[in-house]
């Protein structure tokens, strides 16, 4: 059971050394985003026209709409995360998301003209989407990057669990341990309830 839990300890936090990383710098770059660059996004509108935006049928089933929303995407090269609704005007909105970047477009059924809107971001702003990315939909790059997310939440979970136990195991006196990891639980739960319910 020691050699199990040790190696799972180890492995742990080698992921959660990359998660960490990427986390504690991207955190970094949004608590302090005027000291770098580009954490204003850019929108840009264009009118554009579509041959599939002219062959929509006005009524779509969710899933009608994810197959129109993919060839519009081949048509006018929009990358990113899809997702779709319809307006209560009749159109419907397609968007593209990716770190950094949104592409909108707006479409009537049946209609071959089309509004792109573009909001794109520097530096800081594509490390704040970064940052809060997560999900498995869309293209595979974006399953890994879930995937990764994922895994880097669970070392978070069995890193320290893990590490409770080995120092449990190896220290003979505990008290100093206790004193620790009692304080650190208090100020972690404190900090939240106060979060939450303070004045």
């Amino acid at each position: 059971m020691y050699i199990l839990i040790r190696t799972v300890h180890l492995f742990s936090g080698l992921v959660l050394a990359a998660g960490l990383f990427m986390y504690g710098f991207t955190g970094f770059v949004i608590s302090h985003q005027d000291w770098f660059p580009g954490g204003k996004s850019d929108k840009t509108t264009h009118k554009l026209s579509s041959e599939v935006a002219a062959r929509m049928p006005a009524e779509l089933s969710p899933e009608q709409a994810k197959d129109w929303q993919r060839q519009l995407a081949g048509e006018l090269a929009l990358r990113g995360r899809p997702g779709n609704r319809s307006a209560d005007d009749g159109t419907w909105i397609f968007e593209y998301g990716r770190p950094g970047t949104n592409e909108k477009l707006r479409v009537r059924p049946g209609s071959a003209a089309v509004t792109l809107t573009v909001q794109s971001a520097g530096f800081a702003g594509i490390m704040n989407r970064l940052h809060h990315f997560h999900g498995y939909g869309g293209a595979p790059r974006y399953f890994l990057w879930g995937l990764f997310v994922d895994l880097a939440s669970l070392a978070m979970i069995f890193f320290p669990l893990t590490g409770i136990y080995l120092w449990y195991q190896l220290k003979k006196d505990h008290r100093l341990g206790w004193l620790i990891l009692g304080a650190s639980t208090a100020y972690g739960a404190g900090s939240v309830l106060y979060m939450i319910f303070g004045r």
